[in-house]
């Protein structure tokens, strides 16, 4: 009797074997079965056809794997999987194909400017989304997979075609010339074409629709939980543009379950930016929508070693992280047999807890009150070809902030405002340039209700598409007068800071408010070193608590000094004050965001987390934590409020970049304050130290002290 519980109800351990051409030949069964029974894996992700064919297919197009020959592999790894009680994925590779079928149907593939197939490898050219290779190649493929082998879902992580390039082919001449009016492809990458801009948005809802449509195939064919997953990148936002080929917004009611390709650290921001990852995807597809992650367990970067394992520290590390945030892990290998055996056990350890400790880690929601507002658009039309200095850095430095602050935020895009600034008390906007109309009315209407707000640098100075505003309306209602119309450009201002011939970011700001909140810790210094860019501006409503210093000489140091009134300028460089609608208001107008993520000087994680706690209140923090080390801290409602689960994961001494973590550091004790929200306490549990905590009820808040924190620790309140 099929089980009743859908499969994206049940399936929270996950391994993918990534079948390689020799495996029919060599890969021996068996090795798998004792693997899923030992880590007590729940579903697998099998290779099934695309790129290579793993089974005697009917289809003349679909390559054969190599060393196939008249076995049916993937019937036999599916069996295998079946009789273990595993649900299956199939998974595809749908984004090239083999010479042979090129020169029998050239009109599938992707076309240069000259009309040349665009090359991929071993004689292999990348197919165009938008031609019959998918909508009747692959659709053939996959209802035959869907007759033969009943699979309960499809996954492909190259689903969405070649990235990075401009396709030419006719059938894209002709889409794209239907969406814009007639317009021509785009010559090439240029930011300030709109033509180019209306391509990066059609080439993204291409992708959309094209999503759409494999998900009618699967389901007509497999039923309606045979979802097809494609796989979606991670939303770090830190691309270039032109590979912003998704946006996950627009898949958000594809909400059963979702697959990630983010199997390992590839930034230097942390293990951090994988629990990102899995707040960012629940807050679009929702708490209960499974979230897949692809987890590598061989070495992944900088560059590929598909055969020699990440040190297992490193693994696990990189699942803690996502694991904080809800995601499943599915342990990623390439290949059924492995000659450094070390990839077997890889990440193994956190398969265990994860079975221990699985009923904390589903069916929970967020507790935190912080909404942190991302933006694609953002990334596009202000980030364009510099995202890492104009979008990402304002971004990435606000996030470590909270992290180090040990402050719990949920991410959400512009386009979540309306729906999701209810259970926010303070949005935080790093520099969103990029708004509409709409989001702007939004965030003022969320002001006008109480919510506080905390903002810097070009925060709503560009409409969609990036072009200039003529007036400011989020301005307007904090009374903030600016005197530049048009965007600085932080790009020209990141040169190496060795450049003794210009001074021009060797700036600061000076206190104005020495006893104000968000310069607590600052008592021994009239000044905070900035070395960044700051816009001209005014406030009718906001004070200005602290102004810049003019940028002075560094070299020679004999004349590195303010000149007698040059101390001081009459342009602000924070200002905050009440809304006058029940909620505060911060606007950094030094981009100190940026300087942070850039520099890691911890003056300006400070200033920020200071900020962020005095916009908020520090009563209405869900969490405080006073203790040494790095430590992440996430709050969860379990039981309709029943239940508090505080998740902390200890990243105390792994700064190491692109160097693999091996050791991690224990830390503590740590002095916590948890608010409860009404929930009485009965006990307090810790499920990795296994000990009950003694605490005390001062208020709304539950006070106790952890000894010690080793990796991570989950903390039962109930």
């Amino acid at each position: 009797m099929q089980n009743e519980v859908p499969w994206y109800r049940r399936a929270h351990r996950w391994n993918q074997v990534n079948t390689v051409e020799n495996d029919p030949r060599d890969c021996d069964l068996n090795l798998w079965r004792k693997y899923w029974r030992d880590n007590h894996i729940q579903g697998t992700i099998i290779n099934a056809a695309g790129t290579v064919g793993y089974y005697p297919s009917s289809n003349p197009y679909q390559y054969l794997a190599k060393f196939l020959g008249n076995r049916d592999y993937f019937g036999d790894f599916c069996r295998a999987a079946r009789e273990a009680g595993l649900v299956v994925i199939a998974r595809m590779d749908s984004n090239q194909a083999t010479e042979d079928m090129y020169h029998d149907h050239p009109e599938w593939f992707a076309h240069d400017r000259e009309g040349n197939p665009i090359p991929f490898t071993r004689g292999r050219y990348y197919t165009c989304i938008n031609t019959p290779y998918f909508s009747e190649q692959l659709a053939g493929v996959i209802r035959e997979i869907v007759e033969r082998y009943h699979p309960d879902a499809f996954a492909d992580n190259s689903w969405a075609g070649g990235q990075g390039f401009i396709c030419y082919c006719p059938y894209c001449k002709k889409s794209f010339a239907s969406y814009s009016d007639g317009l021509a492809l785009p010559d090439g990458v240029d930011y300030e074409n709109r033509t180019f801009r209306l391509w990066m948005e059609w080439n993204r809802k291409s992708r959309k629709k094209l999503y759409s449509w494999f998900n009618e195939l699967t389901t007509k064919y497999g039923g309606k939980d045979c979802i097809y997953l494609g796989m979606l990148h991670p939303e770090n936002y830190a691309a270039h543009a032109m590979q912003l080929v998704m946006d996950s917004m627009e898949y958000a009611e594809y909400n059963k379950a979702v697959m990630i390709d983010g199997q390992a650290r590839v930034t230097p921001e942390g293990y951090h930016v994988n629990a990102q990852l899995g707040m960012t995807m629940h807050e679009i597809f929702g708490d209960d929508c499974l979230v897949i992650e692809s987890v590598a367990t061989y070495y992944s970067y900088p560059e590929f070693l598909r055969k020699a394992a990440y040190p297992n520290e490193e693994t696990q590390y990189w699942m803690r992280a996502g694991m904080s945030s809800g995601i499943s892990p599915s342990l990623h290998v390439i290949g059924g047999v492995q000659e450094d055996q070390r990839i077997l056990e890889n990440g193994v350890e956190m398969l265990a807890w994860h079975r221990k400790n699985e009923e904390y880690l589903y069916n929970r929601h967020s507790a935190a009150n912080i909404g942190l507002v991302r933006s694609m658009a953002n990334t596009c039309n202000y980030g364009r070809g510099e995202c890492n200095i104009r979008t990402v850095a304002p971004m990435s430095g606000m996030v470590t902030a909270l992290r180090k602050g040990r402050i719990p935020y949920f991410p959400l895009e512009t386009r979540q405002i309306k729906a999701k600034a209810e259970k926010s008390r303070l949005l935080i906007l790093p520099e969103i340039a990029v708004m509409t109309d709409e989001e702007l009315a939004e965030v003022a209407t969320y002001i006008r209700r109480g919510g506080s707000i905390l903002m810097t640098g070009a925060t709503g100075m560009l409409d969609a598409l990036g072009y200039p505003r003529k007036r400011f309306p989020l301005d307007e209602l904090l009374g903030i007068r600016r005197q530049e119309k048009e965007l600085l450009d932080p790009v020209n201002r990141t040169q190496s800071f060795w450049s003794l011939a210009d001074y021009s970011r060797h700036n600061y700001i000076r206190i104005d408010e020495p006893r104000h909140e968000i310069f607590r810790g600052f008592e021994k210094t009239a000044i905070i070193g900035l070395h960044g860019q700051f816009y001209h501006v005014a406030s009718d409503l906001l004070k200005p608590i602290a102004h810049i210093v003019p940028p002075f000489p560094t070299y020679p140091p004999e004349v590195s000094y303010m000149n007698d009134g040059e101390q001081v300028s009459n342009i602000p460089g924070i200002l905050a004050g009440e809304t006058g609608y029940g909620g505060r208001a911060v606007y950094f107008a030094a981009d100190y965001d940026r300087r942070f993520a850039l520099t890691n000087f911890p003056d300006y994680g400070n200033l920020l987390e200071n900020a962020i706690v005095w916009a908020l209140g520090e009563e209405n923090l869900p969490v405080t934590v006073r203790g040494k080390g790095e430590l992440d801290c996430k709050v969860y409602n379990q039981l309709n409020g029943k239940r508090l689960v505080v998740h902390m994961v200890n990243y105390s001494g792994l700064g190491k970049f692109p160097s693999a973590t091996e050791e991690f550091y224990t830390v503590g004790p740590e002095m916590i304050s948890v608010k409860l929200n009404g929930l009485q306490p009965q006990v307090i549990h810790t499920q990795n130290a296994g000990t009950d905590l003694s605490f005390i009820v001062d208020g709304d808040r539950a006070v106790f002290t952890l000894p010690r924190i080793d990796d991570q620790e989950l903390i039962i309140i109930e």
